[in-house]
């Protein structure tokens, strides 16, 4: 029996809210359409009802998309590499971080929270990518994750911008999302079952029907919240799933943790949505497409020129000549010509510099001169380190954010996951009572560390040949603070590699111990043979 519930105010709310949240950000949608014809035709749609039957841009000037493409990738190495440790969780103390049980469970979690956004047990990886693009073209990404228990898999997505409206709190955080979505009737049937649906969606999967209806997925904080109560009422977050058909509320579930995500490249104080590098090569890129557009026209004009004929009868192949055919009626009896070419000016005052110049300022928006030099050969390690010092000093910034609202609540939310599902064991017990918190190692700061770390490297260098002089150069060097301080400069070592300092100790007393025995066993034997070779002399002086 069908059991779904027609007009019900959660499901009237969620659509009305998509209303409301749609009319203010129309301020952005034609500039978000622009972008995407000329920046990423992969997106679009955003003034439709319909998104997914936008149709397909066609740019005339590939340079836009690979700078952007390439903008994406250099941001997707740098922040979220799957090759580095790039989070970890730790306590906000660092002696306690550094106690080697403590730094065993911190390594344990971390490897545990990475290896869950390996590609083997959830896309992560790629959506990532997906959303750096979106935030590379238009500023802003949409996704959203949960665990599969069923598949023992992570589900992340990256949404499209066009199906996806929010708002922010007091803070300027976002805390509410409504992503209107279709699916065949058959879909959803599949999704939410036939007992949550309208009679009408379940008449037409069963006529198999292959029209679209619309659903939306309200995500809110709970205002009716009741910590420990079981079901949604528990839960800090509501999702509202309603039908568009009868106003349906289809679904009604929980989260312990915000599952949306939003991150913004830069947002002004009181905005929504953020703008990135796109917005700010977008007058390039119109320009780009505009002069390529003249001179193609141009060029069209040159090679198929207008013609100039008395009338009709000049051109009796309906107005077309074909190469190799013979134009009766084109020259009179005296021989001069009839049908002749309009005169039209080759030069459309565009020089290729110009083009160029709209060419380097789109590149200049998306750092591409520095992110296409990066790695190359023929460039020392040096010139590598200053080029990527000044990327990060252009955009760290704005990749720390995209860290605040993306990466690092991905990190925490996942790690809270991986507990409640059994898969994280628990800490020492010293650790009960202390906060958690996920620790980022931004580019900016790794790339200060190994500065800081060849900078060691270069004193013991410098060092070692003052030494061979006077033994006091090596005596103030500090072994344990030269140690940390090495290990600290390469951010993707694991902790539990390095010894405490106490520990060191011990070590270092029971080797000083041992080799005090040696010596005694040594002076013993020394001891022992003396009075033999002296017994012995005097037994032989004796017997003379």
């Amino acid at each position: 029996m069908n059991k779904a519930v027609l007009n019900h105010p959660a499901a009237e709310e969620a659509i009305q809210r998509w209303g409301e949240l749609k009319s203010t950000r129309a301020f952005h949608e034609p500039d978000w359409e622009d972008i995407a014809r000329l920046i990423r035709p992969q997106r679009g749609g955003f003034s439709m009802s319909r998104p997914e039957n936008r149709e397909m841009e066609k740019p005339l000037s590939s340079e836009p998309i690979m700078a952007q493409s390439s903008f994406a990738s250099g941001i997707y190495a740098s922040i979220t590499n799957p090759a580095n440790r790039w989070a970890g969780l730790e306590t906000p103390d660092p002696e306690f971080n550094a106690w080697k049980p403590m730094a065993e469970w911190n390594d344990l979690a971390t490897r545990r929270v990475l290896q869950s956004l390996a590609p083997t047990v959830s896309p992560f990886y790629s959506a990532t990518f997906q959303a750096y693009s979106d935030i590379a073209a238009f500023g802003n990404a949409a996704g959203y994750d949960e665990i599969d228990l069923g598949k023992r898999k992570f589900v992340d997505v990256t949404m499209s911008l066009a199906e996806v409206v929010v708002d922010i709190d007091a803070h300027g955080r976002v805390n509410e999302l409504v992503r209107k979505f279709t699916l065949t009737p058959r879909g959803a049937v599949r999704e939410f079952g036939r007992d949550a649906l309208p009679e009408r969606v379940v008449e037409a999967a069963a006529n198999r029907d292959s029209g679209r209806i619309t659903f939306y997925r309200h995500i809110l904080p709970n205002d009716d919240f009741v910590p420990g109560k079981l079901g949604h009422r528990g839960k800090p977050f509501l999702s509202i799933t309603a039908c568009e058909e009868g106003r349906a509320l289809v679904k009604v579930g929980g989260y312990g943790e915000m599952p949306v995500y939003f991150p913004r490249w830069d947002v002004d104080s009181g905005h929504t949505y953020g703008t990135g590098p796109g917005f700010i090569s977008l007058a390039s890129a119109r320009m780009v497409h505009q002069m390529e557009a003249a001179t193609i026209r141009a060029a069209q004009f040159a090679a198929d020129p207008v013609k100039l004929a008395p009338d009709r009868d000049a051109i009796p192949l309906d107005g077309v000549i074909r190469p190799g055919e013979v134009l009766y009626g084109g020259v009179n009896m005296r021989g001069q010509e009839l049908v002749r070419n309009m005169t039209s000016n080759p030069n459309i005052g565009l020089t290729m510099e110009e083009k160029r110049a709209k060419v380097e300022a789109i590149k200049e928006a998306y750092h591409y001169a520095i992110m296409s030099l990066s790695g190359r050969t023929g460039i020392t390690s040096e010139e590598s380190m200053i080029m990527e010092e000044a990327r990060l000093r252009n955009w760290a910034p704005h990749a720390d954010r995209i860290m605040e609202e993306y990466g690092a609540r991905k990190i925490e939310r996942r790690f809270r996951m991986l507990w409640r599902a059994g898969q994280i064991p628990p800490p020492p017990s010293e650790a009960q009572g202390m906060p958690l918190q996920v620790r980022y190692q931004s580019q900016a700061t790794m790339a200060l560390r190994a500065r800081e770390g060849q900078a060691i490297r270069q004193f013991l260098n410098d060092l070692a040949p003052l030494a061979q002089l006077d033994s006091r150069y090596v005596d103030r060097v500090d072994p344990d603070g030269l140690t940390e301080a090495l290990h600290d400069a390469s951010p993707t070592l694991p902790a539990r590699i390095l010894r405490s300092r106490e520990e060191a100790d011990q070590i270092a007393q029971g080797r000083a111990q041992q080799q005090q025995l040696q010596q005694a066993m040594q002076a013993a034997q020394t001891g022992g043979g003396v009075v033999r070779d002296l017994a012995s002399a005097m037994g032989g002086q004796g017997g003379a």
